[in-house]
């Protein structure tokens, strides 16, 4: 029987904790110029206490990125035709679909056609939002993580990401890519590696992590622990 969680962590959460372990890298994204030291800090403890506190919050960039992976799936599963409706000011053919987020906002997108049809022919046959868990000893308890996969092709587990603007490497320090696998190898599936597949709707991209379950399940442990001293 596995034992009772201490606490439960998500991805997000270790992300945002590791914007405020490392404010000093932050400072130096292209979005933060100008901050002061006192004012990017107090921005980043800010998010990380909304997130731990689940303050509800949205963006149109990210309800974007959910409405294209909700898309992505809708193709996959074969519940939508991926057909152009609309085009851009150029007359290239768009996909438009209104999507409403999770505080009720409406939304309409329209996406680039080739890149839907890109990312649907890319996952076909992919297991969608695949839920995971495994547990995690530390010195203050067991931490259960969990999260929900978006794609899952046998020993591979893929994050589908959109951006405005991609560099080689945007991916480095998330940590969806150590909580899935170890979550998946936990459940009994061996898992090889991880890939971001990125697109800024002009191209895409793939950042490829080999996975390593002892290595992993350190980095989580340093991680959450401490994460926990903070809380």
């Amino acid at each position: 029987m596995n034992p009772q969680p201490d606490y439960r962590i998500y991805p997000s959460l270790l992300d945002k904790f590791n914007d405020y372990r490392n404010i000093d890298a932050v400072s130096e994204k292209p979005w933060n110029e100008g901050k002061s030291p006192s004012e990017l800090e107090a921005e980043i403890e800010r998010g990380l206490l909304d997130t731990i506190n689940r303050v509800p919050f949205e963006s149109e960039a990210a309800e974007r990125g959910t409405c294209f992976n909700n898309l992505v799936d809708a193709g996959i599963a074969g519940r939508v035709d991926i057909l152009a409706n609309a085009t851009d000011r150029y007359g290239k053919p768009q996909v438009r679909i209104g999507h409403t987020s999770r505080l009720g906002t409406p939304y309409t997108f329209d996406f680039p056609e080739h890149i839907v049809r890109e990312f649907v022919d890319y996952f076909r046959g992919a297991a969608s939002q695949v839920f995971c868990s495994g547990t995690l000893e530390t010195q203050y308890g067991v931490v259960e993580l969990y999260g929900y996969i978006d794609e899952l092709i046998q020993d591979t587990v893929f994050d589908i990401k959109t951006t405005s603007r991609y560099e080689f490497g945007k991916y480095r320090t998330a940590w969806q890519k150590h909580v899935y696998p170890y979550c998946l190898d936990q459940m009994g599936c061996h898992i090889r590696g991880f890939e971001y597949t990125v697109t800024d709707f002009r191209n895409t991209y793939q950042e490829w992590y080999d996975f390593h379950y002892d290595n992993t399940r350190q980095l989580l442990k340093e991680h959450c622990e401490r994460f926990i001293e903070f809380i």
